[in-house]
């Protein structure tokens, strides 16, 4: 039976099983590209389905956009028990997307990633071990792949996430215990006043999971001490498959961060958000988000195509 298009799927990578979201399939026909798109952090996909549905149908349903969360950053049905895994950690999710690509799909197509957030920064450490050839264009949107811990944000977060992670992981333990109707309720009344998309209330409820956000919590913490200074080296090595997009105001990376990329690379694709979107533009900007980048791919997709 053809699947869904936007349908959940849970498929097993690094044997964890994976929330992967489809939007159209990969034909084996030349020039077939994919879109895939690496979240930030939480790690949950189910956040990008309204991006994703909308970039798909820019391109009139053409070029598949396919997604998939972070390891143990979603809850998945019928596993009985959660495992313990060496994928949770950052490092370990660049494993696992790596793996992904291998398992699912063909040498033959053409990605192109879209990372968000620290997915921008497991995007540039999986271009050091994908083949070159393989990746048409990276677009990363509000990058954090430099001195998260520097940054406003990170400044309020790092005691936070060293003390008091525990906290954030006690409360989903109790609020596990509500019913979904309650703890849907309260996704609405946090939300409440904003145009959120309303894909966002489902992926909320991940958060209800004590072990999605224990491995949520860790992982920040690790990213406030991982991601230190730029890798200038690697960026310049490729450069040239590179766009970046900055927020206007954004704490995690602050226009300072754009500022001192553009000195660095003065001839580099680095752009910075004149609609003020926010970081978290999953929640209210997911439409102009995906039109930005299907006006920004049009000229790599003429190279394969033409």
């Amino acid at each position: 039976m053809e699947e869904e298009d936007g349908r959940a799927q849970y498929t097993p990578v690094c044997d964890v099983p994976t929330h992967v979201l489809k939007f159209g399939r990969i034909e084996h026909n030349r020039g077939q590209v994919l879109i895939l798109i690496i979240p930030g952090n939480p790690g949950i996909i189910g956040y990008y389905q309204r991006f994703m549905e909308v970039l798909y149908r820019c391109g009139d349903e053409r070029v598949p956009v396919w997604g998939l969360s972070h390891a143990g950053h979603v809850t998945t049905p019928n596993t009985g028990q959660y495992l313990e895994s060496d994928f949770y950690t950052l490092e370990g999710q660049i494993k696992h997307k790596l793996s992904f690509v291998e398992e699912n799909v063909p040498g033959d197509v053409k990605l192109v990633l879209v990372g968000h957030s620290i997915g921008c920064y497991i995007i540039l450490k999986m271009l050091e071990k994908l083949d070159s050839h393989r990746v048409l264009r990276c677009f990363l949107l509000f990058p954090t792949i430099e001195r998260m811990a520097a940054s406003p944000k990170g400044q309020v977060s790092v005691p936070l996430l060293k003390y008091f992670r525990w906290l954030s992981i006690l409360l989903s333990y109790l609020a596990s215990y509500f019913s979904p109707h309650v703890q849907y309720r309260m996704i609405l009344w946090y939300f409440q006043g904003r145009p959120v998309a309303e894909c966002a209330y489902n992926a909320s409820m991940n958060l209800f999971d004590p072990f999605c956000v224990r491995n949520i919590m860790n992982m920040a913490n690790e990213e406030m001490k991982e991601v230190t200074e730029l890798n200038t080296k690697l960026v310049s090595d490729y450069m040239s498959k590179l766009s970046f997009y900055y927020g206007l105001e954004d704490s995690w990376c602050p226009r300072d961060y754009y500022h001192g990329m553009k000195e660095q690379f003065p001839h580099a694709d680095i752009q910075l958000c004149e609609k003020g979107l926010e970081h978290a533009f999953v929640l209210e900007g997911n439409d102009d988000m995906a039109g930005i980048v299907w006006s920004w791919l049009q000229k790599d997709l003429h190279k394969v195509t033409d």
